[in-house]
C-alpha cells in the first residue's frame, strides 16, 4: 500500500508546484497562521474555554476526537514512513521532521471542528468548521509539506475519529461510570500503558515517539480529572457569562504554567537520554490534561467561580 501511495504522491508534485505559483507574502502569512492553528498550542488554549465555560460535553467529545485522530494519524505516519514533497522542485515554507502520510494537521482539524459541527448543530458553527478544516488542509500543501493524498488521508482519519467518539463514548460511559473510582483509575493507567507499548518506532528505531507520549499523556491526565469530577467535584459550567469568562482567565494561567513551566525540565535532560525525556513529557502533558478537567474545576469551586451540578 505504501508503494501505491508514494506513486500517487510522486504524480502530484506538478500540482504542488502549480499551487505554489500563487505564492505571495499575504497568502504565505495566512496559510502559516492556519497551520499554526492546527498545532497543539491552539487546542490547548481553546479546549479549556469549551470545557469550563460553554459545555463540558462538547469540550470532552471534541478533545477526545482530536486525540484519537492525532494518535491514529501518527500511527499511520510511523508505520509507512513515507517522504514529504521533494524540495526542490517544491518550496518548503514550513519545517517538519516526521513522515508525510497522513497529515495530522488535517486529521485533527477534521476531528475537532467536525465533532463540534455535529454536536452544536448551528449553521454558523458548520461554516466556521468547514473554513478551518479546508484552510488548514490547503495550508499544508501550499507550504510544501504535504501531498494532496496526505491531506485527504488525514481528513479520512479525522472522520474515523469523529465516528469512534460519537458512537463509542455514549455507549462506553454508562458502563465505566458504574465502576469504582479505583477501578476507573486502574483502567485509565492500563490504557495508557497499552497505547504507549503498541506504537511503531521513529526514524532512530526508538519508541514511543514524542507525539504519542503527548497524546496518551493528555488523554490519561484528562481521564483522571474526569474521574475526580465524577466522584467528588461535580463541576458545572452554569453561571452568568462574566463568571464563565473569569473562569477561563484564571484557569488558563494554570494550564500555561503546566504547559510551559514544566518545559524547563527538558533543559536538564542530556540530549541523548531519549527515555528520560519521554518520562518528563508524560508528566508535563499528563498534568496539562489533569489541570483542565480536574485541578482548575476544583479551584473554580473553591473560590466561588463555579457551582456543583445538582444532578
Amino acid at each position: 500500500m505504501g508503494d501505491i501511495i508514494q506513486t500517487i504522491n510522486d504524480a502530484s508534485v506538478p500540482f504542488l508546484v502549480w499551487l505554489q505559483g500563487f505564492q505571495s507574502g499575504g497568502l504565505t502569512s495566512f496559510f502559516s497562521l492556519m497551520s499554526w492553528l492546527g498545532l497543539s498550542y491552539f487546542y490547548v488554549l481553546f479546549f479549556p474555554l469549551l470545557y469550563w465555560s460553554i459545555s463540558k460535553r462538547w469540550g470532552i467529545m471534541a478533545a477526545f476526537a482530536l486525540l484519537v485522530a492525532d494518535y491514529v494519524g501518527m500511527f499511520i505516519k510511523w508505520t509507512f514512513k513515507l517522504s514529504r514533497p521533494p524540495s526542490p522542485p517544491v518550496n518548503r515554507l514550513w519545517t517538519e521532521t516526521s513522515p508525510g502520510f497522513v497529515s495530522t494537521h488535517a486529521s485533527t482539524s477534521m476531528a475537532f471542528w467536525g465533532t463540534l459541527a455535529v454536536l452544536v448543530r448551528k449553521w454558523w458553527v458548520t461554516v466556521i468548521s468547514l473554513f478551518f478544516v479546508l484552510s488548514i488542509g490547503l495550508s499544508r500543501m501550499y507550504l510544501g509539506v504535504h501531498f494532496p493524498a496526505d491531506v485527504i488521508g488525514g481528513w479520512l482519519v479525522g472522520l474515523f475519529a469523529i465516528w469512534v467518539v460519537l458512537w463509542g463514548i455514549p455507549r462506553l460511559t454508562p458502563i465505566v461510570q458504574q465502576w469504582s473510582a479505583g477501578k476507573q483509575v486502574g483502567g485509565a493507567l492500563i490504557l495508557m500503558v497499552v497505547l504507549l507499548l503498541i506504537t511503531p518506532s521513529n526514524w532512530e528505531g526508538l519508541r514511543p515517539d514524542e507525539a504519542f507520549v503527548r497524546d496518551v499523556a493528555m488523554l490519561t491526565g484528562a481521564l483522571l480529572g474526569l474521574i475526580w469530577d465524577q466522584h467528588r467535584l461535580k463541576f458545572s459550567v452554569e453561571g452568568h457569562w462574566g463568571r464563565r469568562l473569569l473562569r477561563y482567565l484564571v484557569g488558563i494561567v494554570l494550564v500555561l504554567i503546566a504547559f510551559f513551566g514544566l518545559s524547563v525540565l527538558f533543559s536538564l535532560v542530556p540530549g541523548d537520554n531519549f527515555y528520560l525525556a519521554q518520562v518528563l513529557r508524560l508528566i508535563r502533558y499528563g498534568l496539562v490534561g489533569f489541570v483542565v478537567t480536574g485541578l482548575a474545576p476544583w479551584l473554580f469551586l473553591r473560590v466561588g467561580l463555579a457551582q456543583q451540578s445538582i444532578k
